[in-house]
């Protein structure tokens, strides 16, 4: 790299500018000393603004594991790329083993920079399955809960853009040595930071658009058969709603990008969470949820109910109808009601506060509109945001109600493995802030295969050729994406 070229090492600019080499050396010497429980360093530089998800796919296929997470309305992303030590869990424990793992690993990290703000921070990515064990052969990189240490990790919040370099560092290696091996690191993010030096693929050919399959079809049979079954269950008194799920599985003759489809999603659904999630390089997680399962700040924790859909209207007016119709549709504000006790039932005995509005309000997304409810609490002291999570998850947008009564019965009425769909994904940093959402509206892809996800609740009467309906409705958005995400 020409180091007198502006367009280059912007990157390794803000580093000498922000931090230098001295400064680095004498910290990887402290690092490296036996008496001190350190045994990596990371350093968080602010750098000129890029767009985060087109760093990931310029990065894409360096190393295996890739992670991406955006809030466009909210103009917050984040993009990462390789694993320097990865947390695995399973059981009935995960979540609190994680949360044990997760803050021992962060506390063997070392981390300087000039930098006061809570993203210039060391960041664990990742999340759970929906089920407490996860052994489907699809799902095998993923397993039951993962979170990883990333080697670098980009986050663009608002006008601010933090970069986070992170390293093992080697107690018999030398300390230049380690330099370079940073340096190293900053010379292949300037390229991948820099859209000047980009080589593009400008195919602009899509595949053929991709259907849901219809009610002649052997899927539509089996869904019937499951809600039927679901509703019999709900008379008897077993439970009183469960979500049930479909899976679409789809082949294509070309390889699709996990960032090509997302580029489609969060451009579309700005108010909705896009996230990627890849361990292997080889199997993405991808999806756009409007579900926020929870976010942190010190002891503050924001959640919400987000159950009960309907359709946008074609016009303002039959829009308007059709809110209304779901603002005062008995089906779905019970619905909504069993996600809202069960949040108060399980976030209340650990919050001193807890409140939300009494009535819900709408989520209009592009193509459909939910009842949502927006709720707020503040955690007692010595409660584990993890542990907060582990109450949380499965609300009954998901699982059903009562959760105890209806998990049970999922892997009985559903015909594939739900894996990390509908699980809790997201990341925590090292100040303990940290987003989760539900990974609903979202797909698992492996090469030219693809495999959708879109469920829907049932209670005592639910139509199966209405649910059905609802989950082709739900289906849409990455059937759509999926038309802009060829290789």
């Amino acid at each position: 790299m020409d180091s007198k070229n502006p367009v280059f090492n912007k990157v390794r600019t803000c580093f000498q500018d922000q931090i230098s080499k001295l400064a680095l050396r004498e910290a990887i010497n402290f690092v490296a000393q036996e008496d001190n429980p350190f045994r990596y360093l990371s350093f968080s530089i602010k750098i000129p603004s890029v767009d985060a998800l087109a760093v990931l796919e310029q990065y894409a296929g360096t190393k295996p594991f890739q992670y991406y997470w955006e809030k466009p309305s909210a103009e917050f992303s984040i993009a990462a790329g390789g694993s320097l030590k990865r947390i695995q869990t399973t059981g009935k424990e995960r979540f609190r083993q994680a949360s044990d793992e997760g803050k021992q690993l962060l506390s063997s990290v070392y981390h300087i920079t000039n930098l006061k703000h809570s993203h210039a921070s060391v960041h664990l990515l990742g999340g759970f399955s929906f089920f407490d064990h996860n052994i489907g052969k699809e799902w095998r990189q993923f397993g039951a809960g993962s979170f990883n240490l990333p080697e670098w990790i980009l986050v663009k919040n608002k006008d601010l853009t933090v970069l986070t370099i992170t390293k093992q560092i080697d107690t018999n290696a030398s300390a230049e040595s380690s330099v370079d091996d940073f340096i190293s690191t900053l010379d292949r993010l300037d390229a991948i930071c820099d859209a000047g030096s980009y080589n593009l693929d400008r195919d602009a050919s899509f595949p053929t658009k991709v259907e849901a399959p219809g009610i002649d079809s052997p899927e539509y049979w089996q869904w019937t058969n499951s809600v039927e079954n679901a509703t019999d269950l709900i008379k008897q008194g077993a439970f009183k709603k469960i979500v049930l799920a479909r899976e679409l599985n789809v082949k294509l003759q070309y390889p699709v990008s996990g960032t090509r489809l997302l580029n489609y999603l969060r451009n579309q659904y700005p108010d909705c969470y896009s996230f990627l999630i890849s361990q292997d390089g080889e199997t993405a997680f991808v999806g756009s949820t409007p579900e926020r399962l929870a976010s942190f700040h010190e002891r503050e924790v924001l959640t919400e109910g987000l159950a009960g859909s309907i359709s946008r209207g074609k016009t303002a007016s039959e829009d308007a109808v059709l809110e209304h119709e779901l603002l005062h549709s008995k089906k779905d504000l019970s619905e909504h009601a069993f996600v809202l006790d069960a949040i108060e039932e399980n976030l209340q005995r650990y919050s001193d506060v807890y409140e939300h509005p009494k009535v819900p309000g709408i989520k209009k997304l592009s193509n459909v509109q939910h009842l949502y409810t927006p709720v707020h609490a503040r955690i007692k002291e010595g409660v584990s945001r993890t542990e907060v999570l582990s109450r949380l998850h499965p609300t009954p947008a998901v699982g059903g109600y009562p959760r105890e009564a209806a998990m049970p019965y999922i892997n009985k009425l559903e015909y594939f493995d739900r894996g990390w769909y509908a699980g809790p994904i997201g990341w925590i940093n090292a100040f303990g802030h940290g987003e989760f959402v539900v990974a609903i509206r979202s797909g698992l892809i492996k090469n030219n295969e693809v495999r959708f996800f879109a469920g829907c609740g049932i209670v005592e009467d639910s139509n199966p050729k209405k649910e059905w309906d609802e989950t082709n409705l739900k289906f849409i958005p990455m059937l759509t994406a999926l038309e802009h995400a060829r290789k």
